[in-house]
């Protein structure tokens, strides 16, 4: 029998991980050790090697009952550091583990800081073991070769253009283009090291690349679609009429919101005067896209190139020219949150007046304080005409923050649509159906044979179970694509309540 022999300092044991056998020498290095003989029914011996401090010796037995025939497995000799254990006195455990599931699991994660089973699939997943206790076939060798290669010809140019948009990021970062294909050129270059460092292709590696194809085809898809269905229009003149349906709609609205919306009677002048600096802007960024037609010709020519890479890509794209087009209504939003949070902040302070009290910022608390007969008049007469003025500015609060909550969490469904196509669990779903062993997560124990109450020795039957789908696709996502973090509803409610800004989910 080979194996590994661990010395553990903390709890001063020796523990003996038997790996395999062989009927032959084996050429003792530094990754297996000689560790003892194992005999059949109707072999036994007493030899000990010598040069090997540790020794164990075990034998199968064969009981006859009634219908079949059983096998125990029986410790004849165990030396420790050149002493011998009394095995008459000692409760003895023989774990039978099933050493290719523990070989291929990828799932199977510590529990505790004692995790024997943990420790032996290290020692099993080791190259020098695997060589040790696997004869691998030339086609496999082959086809290693073939992966370590052209996936260090393809890391070559994924370096060099990931290298440049690092250099870029600081202004990729405004565009979902832009991050999206920073992301995806490090999510390439982690899959490439990976398939360099381990030269086979694991359950993370597998499922991304299948997700990846999966994407690109259905990027060639939509976009045939798309170029049969705008064959005699160009894209610019598309996004112009749309824009130029969106201006209409928002100054219809401002138009309304100058008047009496719902009935409502507001402040003629502050109304008029916000309606006003509201069209303005609307008016030139409309100006805007007008003059930039040309340019956008040429960008969407740009923008289809990238759009063949996937349909992640083109979500990216759909996400910025949504952006592109209600920039003038998040424009207006920020005006308008900022009017109103101005205005509610100076009506909080204003009011703290008639209860003589007063905020500390230093100490972050609300003091009582003496004020003048001048200072109480001031602030009365600010506090009436805030008070008079913030109906005129949470009606248009209200309608473009309803907008800006529509165009968000329309953005916020693009990115996380985008996120569940770059984590397609089609290749894990495969494995984890035909409960392959690279998807075993967990132990599973039941008892093989019981001896006499003279021999305590107890054998198991070491088992791995399948991990859960919900756990199987939640750690088959590479390590490069962060998890989308939860909505924090409360925090957006407080937002809107206090006329702070609303950020993408």
């Amino acid at each position: 029998m080979f194996g590994k022999i661990i010395y553990d300092r903390s709890r001063d044991v020796k523990k003996y991980y038997i790996i395999g056998v062989c009927e032959t020498d084996i050429e003792i290095n530094k990754s297996v050790n000689l560790m003892g003989y194992y005999y059949s029914t109707n072999y036994t011996t007493n030899y000990v090697d010598k040069k090997c401090i540790d020794w164990i010796d075990i034998r199968l037995s064969r009981v006859n009952s009634l219908c079949n025939t059983n096998y125990y497995y029986h410790l004849e000799n165990i030396i420790s550091n050149n002493q011998k254990i009394c095995l008459p006195s000692s409760s003895i455990i023989i774990i039978i583990y099933d050493q290719l599931a523990l070989q291929e699991t990828e799932l199977f994660a510590v529990k505790t800081c004692d995790d024997h089973f943990y420790e032996l699939m290290k020692i099993l997943q080791m190259k020098e073991i695997r060589n040790a206790t696997t004869i691998e076939s030339k086609f496999h060798s082959v086809k290693e070769m073939f992966m370590y290669y052209h996936a260090y010809v393809y890391l070559l140019p994924i370096l060099l253009f990931h290298k440049i948009t690092n250099k870029l990021l600081p202004v990729l970062k405004y565009s979902s283009l832009g991050l999206h294909l920073n992301g995806w050129l490090e999510n390439a270059k982690w899959t490439l090291v990976n398939i360099i460092q381990k030269r086979k292709i694991t359950l993370k590696v597998g499922n991304y690349i299948t997700a990846t194809i999966i994407d690109i085809l259905l990027g060639i898809l939509v976009l045939r679609l798309l170029l049969y269905y705008f064959n005699d229009t160009s894209p610019s003149q598309v996004l112009l009429t749309n824009a130029e349906k969106v201006v209409e709609s928002l100054k219809s609205l401002i138009h309304w919101l100058m008047g009496a919306p719902a009935g409502l009677k507001l402040n003629y002048a502050f109304n008029n005067m916000l309606g006003k600096f509201f069209l303005y802007h609307i008016h030139l960024w409309w100006t805007f896209l007008i003059f930039m037609t040309p340019v956008m010709d040429f960008a969407f020519e740009v923008l289809l190139l990238f759009g063949r890479l996937g349909i992640t890509f083109q979500i990216s794209i759909a996400s910025d020219l949504l952006a592109l087009i209600s920039f003038h209504t998040y424009c207006i939003y920020v005006y308008a949150a900022r009017l109103f949070n101005i205005q509610v902040n100076a009506l909080t302070s204003l009011f703290r007046l008639f209860l003589g009290k007063k905020k500390n910022p230093l100490r972050e608390r609300v003091d009582s304080c003496q004020y003048k007969p001048d200072q109480l008049f001031v602030g009365t007469l600010l506090f009436t005409i805030l008070l008079f003025l913030i109906p005129t500015t949470w009606v248009y609060y209200t309608v473009f923050t309803t907008l800006r909550l529509l165009l968000t969490g329309f953005s916020g469904l693009l990115d996380r649509l985008r996120f569940y196509l770059q984590i397609t669990p089609a290749y894990a779903f495969s494995k984890w159906l035909f409960n392959s062993y690279c998807t075993k997560s967990s132990i599973y124990f039941k008892l093989h044979s019981q001896q006499s109450e003279n021999n305590k020795t107890i054998t198991l039957m070491m088992t791995m179970v399948t991990s859960s789908w919900h756990q199987t696709w939640k750690r088959c996502i590479i390590d490069t694509i962060a998890c989308q973090p939860s909505i924090e509803w409360g925090e957006i409610l407080n937002s809107i309540m206090w006329g702070k800004l609303i950020y993408p989910l």
